[in-house]
């Protein structure tokens, strides 16, 4: 039980990271733009070194011209929102899987 709470506590962190970051690209006024423009503005290596680990390092070209183009093509307050829910339900699952029950004490 003590992993599954590490794990969505993890989640949960993950989720108000994108949440930052979505604060900041909105405030910066790029919340508009594609997500894939705004990372490769924000830090252009990490761009080329996602698309290098998804299509050499994973085996996985169909999965970057399929699915990670498409969703880089979005705008980035969309892009990022989408990871901070999925990150809040996981992370809410498994603290609420991984919780500690308590103990009743006394007759009933």
């Amino acid at each position: 039980m003590a992993v599954l709470h590490f794990f969505g506590r993890i989640f949960m962190a993950l989720a108000f990271i994108f949440l930052a970051l979505g604060v900041f690209v909105w405030l910066d006024g790029r919340a508009t733009l594609p997500a894939g423009r705004v990372w490769f503005e924000t830090h252009s290596p990490s761009l080329g070194y996602a698309e290098v680990i998804v299509s050499r390092h994973l085996g996985a070209p169909d999965f970057w011209q399929d699915k990670a183009l498409p969703y880089l093509k979005r705008d980035a307050w969309e892009a990022l929102l989408w990871p901070v829910i999925l990150f809040l339900i996981l992370g809410g699952l498994l603290l609420l899987i991984g919780r500690r029950r308590r103990r009743r004490s006394g007759f009933h």
